[in-house]
């Protein structure tokens, strides 16, 4: 009779997001033998206590790989146990673990995709005194038969035939330009989520439109400002939609013309709120689906007034845009490596709600300096945008594009 424990036999429904899953566990030197024997790393540090012994770190250390194993357990045993399959996992390793150490394995579950069956683990291990030991991010396959069964006869009946599953998640898409590159996106192929903060009755006609045209969207509401909010938007998404792999910063709040020696520091308040900490918010929601999809496209709304001189009476405005410039370049540095990119896109004035209020002649004075003599319309940033979001930039990250007619040329 076998003593082999048993997995769990966890299904796709049974998993929801938030749940946490521990284990504790110690590595003794019979084990680091075993592993040094099964994979061929010898190396002193890990089985010769001699040589440990004169390192910094006074004793041997149990290998990098056998602590991340702790996961493969989580995993393979705990969530979802026998029905999973191991997609990916992406480890950072903080500081080492001595043998006899005793430490936690945690994995919590932070999205699902009904589409396909999937669910992202946040997987950490800590030390005795509850500090990060390794971390990362692991997806994982619910091979749950009649699960998917059921979630592949939903998805036929609520998604097109030949919709494509790539979802692109576009904020402030009630209206203007916003709205316009949701429609594009769609187009080209992208299930579109729709995010609104009041216009509820504008998104749905958004939607309606997509659809109408044999795309796929839903409307989703959450203040793009508010993290917690942002969070709630995403897990409802990847339920609905599916993961994001493209996220489009289009949200931007209000602005009136005031000189400078008439600025409050809440007006510049207002609009970092949108150009900084809501681009923060939704792009620290998606990065971890996207990182363990091994790929996603970020893509920036910004303006023209980041490039050479900036108008007069905008300077909280034409702030918060040049600090948006600086947060774009530093995510398309640093998540590289998660294969994300990260790009920009500048338009010139653009006919839209924002800019209804202003006189005719001042597009009419804008299209006479512009090169190619008009000036910008929303279809022309939304095919910008949709070209930054798709393969064909693949290899374009950190990239800053002008649209305005010949205007700002670099």
């Amino acid at each position: 009779m076998s003593s082999r424990p048993e997995a769990a036999e966890l299904g796709f429904g049974d998993i929801e997001v938030g749940q946490v899953y521990e284990i504790e566990r110690s590595f003794s030197a019979t084990d680091v033998q075993a592993f040094a024997a099964v994979s061929g790393d010898h190396s002193p540090l890990h089985v010769d206590p001699a040589y440990a012994a004169g390192t910094e770190f006074g004793s041997c250390v149990v290998h990098g790989i056998l602590l991340a194993s702790l996961f493969s357990q989580l995993v393979g045993m705990r969530v979802p146990g026998r029905h999973a399959l191991y997609l990916g996992q992406d480890l950072t390793f903080r500081r080492p673990v001595l043998v006899g150490e005793s430490v936690r394995a945690i994995a919590k579950v932070t999205a699902k995709s009904e589409a396909t069956s999937t669910v992202v683990l946040n997987t950490e291990i800590r030390s005795s005194d509850d500090k990060v030991i390794v971390m990362g991010t692991a997806k994982v396959k619910v091979r749950d038969q009649v699960r998917e069964s059921v979630a592949a006869a939903s998805a036929a009946s609520a998604v097109p035939a030949g919709a494509a599953r790539s979802v692109a998640l576009v904020t402030g898409a009630s209206r203007g330009m916003g709205a316009e590159i949701a429609r594009t996106l769609a187009r080209r192929g992208h299930a579109v989520a729709v995010n609104y903060l009041r216009s509820a009755d504008k998104a749905e006609q958004v939607v309606q439109e997509i659809v109408a045209a044999g795309g796929v969207a839903m409307a989703f509401q959450a203040d793009v400002r508010d993290a917690e909010a942002v969070r709630a938007m995403t897990q409802q998404i990847v339920e609905r939609l599916g993961p994001p792999t493209v996220l489009v910063n289009s949200a931007v709040g209000e602005f009136a013309n005031r000189p400078i020696a008439e600025l409050r520091w809440s007006d510049f308040e207002d609009h970092l709120e949108y150009q900084l900490k809501a681009v923060l918010n939704t792009c620290q929601s998606v990065h971890p689906l996207m990182k363990a999809a091994g790929a996603g496209a970020i893509v920036n709304m910004l303006s023209q007034v980041v490039g050479g001189v900036p108008p007069n009476g905008l300077a909280d405005y034409v702030s918060a845009k040049t600090a948006l410039l600086g947060l774009s370049k530093a995510m398309a540095a640093e998540w590289a490596e998660d294969g994300v990119r990260v790009n920009m896109v500048s338009p010139g004035l653009t006919r839209t709600e924002m800019t209804q209020h202003y006189h005719e002649r001042v597009f009419k004075m804008e299209a006479a300096r512009t090169p190619l003599k008009r000036i910008a319309t929303t279809a022309d940033v939304a095919n910008s945008v949709s070209y930054l979001a798709g393969d064909d930039s693949a290899f374009m990250t950190g990239v800053n594009v002008f649209v305005t007619g010949g205007q700002t040329m670099i």
